[in-house]
């Protein structure tokens, strides 16, 4: 059975995770349009390319998309986080693993393009990675978040994460 706590918020829960999965998908396509998951796809995104008369990004290009990116992204790592910490009941360390990789994913993704364009271009296949590493790991959170929130199949128990074990133990006949 589903923590009553978390029962109610079914709905609007299963609404934020569906929305979450439609932002997923559509990063998803945009980023194999328009950047491509090959290291020198990316560097040609980032450094320009003579054959398809694309200029360099520039740095005001780069903070165009960097800025909003450092909003909303751990704005919806923290809310995910947190809604996945509040419904689940996963233990500290996994969790704490989790996040660890899904921060660090998000990070790299972001400065990556910096990198690329004014450090070192090799570092292509580090935005491609950390893309990746991001995308599966907010998958992961999400499906954890739909688990912790759809009841039990019929016939199973679920023993409570968070109010503790779900059936009392058999009393005792007088």
């Amino acid at each position: 059975m589903v923590d009553p706590r978390v029962a109610r918020f079914t709905a609007p829960v299963a609404a934020f995770a569906t929305m979450v999965a439609l932002v997923m998908a559509t990063g998803a396509v945009l980023f194999a349009r328009k950047i491509g998951f090959d290291g020198g796809q990316v560097r040609a995104f980032y450094l320009g390319a003579e054959a398809g008369f694309a200029e360099p990004r520039s740095l005001a290009g780069l903070l165009e998309v960097a800025v909003p990116h450092l909003l909303a992204v751990p704005l919806l790592i923290f809310v995910t986080l947190h809604l996945v910490a509040f419904a689940s009941g996963m233990r500290r360390r996994p969790f704490a693993l989790l996040a660890g990789i899904t921060w660090g994913c998000a990070g790299a993704g972001i400065l990556a393009g910096f990198a690329i364009r004014f450090a070192w271009p090799w570092l292509a296949p580090l935005k491609v990675a950390a893309f990746v590493g991001l995308q599966a790991t907010m998958l992961a959170w999400l499906l954890l978040l739909v688990a912790a929130i759809l009841p039990p199949a019929r016939g199973a128990s679920r023993s409570g994460g968070l109010t503790g074990s779900e059936a009392a133990p058999p009393r005792a006949a007088r």
